[in-house]
């Protein structure tokens, strides 16, 4: 009964794949011609490709690795030696500061509350502007004569020092 079972189902599995298989082959059967041109037009592509993979795939043909394994091992074990270390100390030591409060974020807290550059800035601009208040309540006009403005560099004296024998 399982061995009439099983023939009848393959045998509907067949009969309902014959139209798929039928079509299959006959769109394989008219595009064979169209594959091959195409083969043929990227022949080149194709024959580059293989010589990037022989150049990149060198090392495991010969067995290059094989022969650097044991260092590998060893660079590989000292980098996690190192990260673990490297964590361990990050951790203690800031467990340890925070613990005597001698961490970053006191300082930067201290110096939030000095005086910055900025605060610098307004108060000078303020006090300049005091003083410019104070210095435009009395006016000064000083008159300078036409002979003065004429006579520009040339009428200054230029005093040169001179050597010493000393």
């Amino acid at each position: 009964m399982a061995n009439t079972l099983a023939a009848a189902s393959i045998t509907i599995l067949y009969c309902l794949s014959w139209p798929l298989l039928q079509s299959f082959y006959a769109v394989s059967f008219i595009l064979t011609p169209l594959w091959t041109c195409v083969q043929f037009i990227l022949l080149p592509i194709t024959c580059l490709a293989h010589a990037v993979l022989d150049v990149v795939l060198f090392p495991f043909r010969l067995r290059v690795l094989d022969r650097i394994e044991t260092i590998y091992i060893y660079l590989g074990i000292a980098a996690l030696i190192g990260c673990i270390a490297g964590a361990v100390l990050h951790f203690s030591f800031t467990f340890i500061s925070s613990t005597l409060s001698i961490d970053a974020a006191s300082e930067s807290r201290a110096r939030s509350r000095q005086r910055t550059a900025a605060t610098y800035r307004a108060a000078r601009s303020k006090r300049k502007a005091e003083i410019l208040d104070y210095a435009s309540t009395r006016t000064m006009v000083k008159t300078v004569s036409n002979s003065q403005r004429q006579r520009g560099l040339l009428s200054q004296t230029i005093i040169e020092e001179q050597d010493s024998d000393f």
